[in-house]
């Protein structure tokens, strides 16, 4: 499997968690043709280390930006499990059949503009793993693969038990910020410019649903240009929006942190450490996407 057919495989997800499912009805059309987006040779997606000055950020982000801290939890969570599963079968004496790498994919209500305008929506920052001197084993049958990934998973659960429940109450407080007056005002003026870019959608759903279209179909050789192209139109169009949604989260996420005082006063103390004892633990990296 070629890694332009991984990201084909992966733009639903992607497009998904940007937005959420796409309309059935919708029928997108592109004008003449979209204008030349960014130049055919941009820099591969990088990873780093480095954590934010406050451990909160990573599970309570407010902006495109923060997510990718976010993001590194999750792809930990994944590393986890996959860890534990080939564990798990190597135990046993099996291996498990391949899987797509790994990658940070952005959040729907937290769209990285600066890494969207850089790199597209076809793929995310594949996690760089180790190269295998292994022996190559049988492929467990499908008892053994699912006994193995259930493993995995519940190992991977384990390592969020500190941050999920959190977690899920401030994600539950960021749909505020969409039905913000002037946030609203900014996404009206979204489809009037990505036509100015080639683009004509009537909402923000109906051109991630082009996007989907879009890449689809696109040849291979003209894959990456299309999706920068498409990355590029939707990061400059929607700064607007971002800047007026990312003031109101920020004072969301302070109301939240003065609200839940005392929880986030444990995830401080606790996150860190935890992390980096899952990190000792499953022989695996806490890492995070930038452009």
């Amino acid at each position: 499997m070629t890694r332009t057919t991984l990201a084909r495989a992966a733009l639903a997800t992607t497009a998904a968690l940007l937005l959420g499912a796409c309309s059935a009805t919708t029928e997108p059309t592109a004008a003449t043709g979209p204008v030349p987006g960014p130049p055919a040779t941009v820099a591969p997606a990088k990873v780093t280390r480095t954590l934010p000055d406050d451990p909160a950020l990573m599970v309570l982000p407010a902006t495109g930006a923060e997510s990718r801290w976010t993001q590194g939890l999750d792809v930990l969570r994944q590393q986890v499990a996959r860890s534990v599963a080939a564990d798990c079968a190597r135990e046993a004496g099996t291996g498990l059949p391949p899987e797509p790498p790994l990658a940070f994919i952005s959040y729907a209500e937290l769209p990285d503009l600066a890494y969207l305008g850089r790199h597209g929506f076809g793929h995310g920052t594949e996690v760089p793993v180790p190269v295998s001197s292994a022996t190559p084993v049988r492929t467990g049958s499908d008892a053994e693969i699912r006994r193995c990934r259930t493993r995995g998973e519940a190992a991977g659960e384990k390592v969020r038990e500190v941050y999920l429940p959190l977690q899920r109450l401030w994600f539950g407080e960021l749909s505020a910020s969409r039905r913000d007056p002037a946030a609203v005002r900014a996404l009206r003026t979204l489809p009037g410019c990505l036509a100015g870019k080639g683009y004509r959608v009537r909402d923000e759903e109906a051109f991630f649903a082009l996007v989907d279209k879009t890449m689809m179909n696109a040849s291979t050789a003209d894959y990456a240009r299309q999706d920068r192209a498409l990355g590029s139109a939707y990061a400059t169009c929607m700064r607007p929006v971002e800047a007026a949604r990312e003031p109101l989260r920020r004072t969301l996420r302070r109301q939240f942190l003065d609200t839940h005082a005392q929880e986030v006063r444990e995830l401080r103390a606790a996150l860190v450490p935890a992390l980096r004892d899952a990190e000792r633990t499953y022989d695996v990296r806490l890492i995070f996407p930038t452009p």
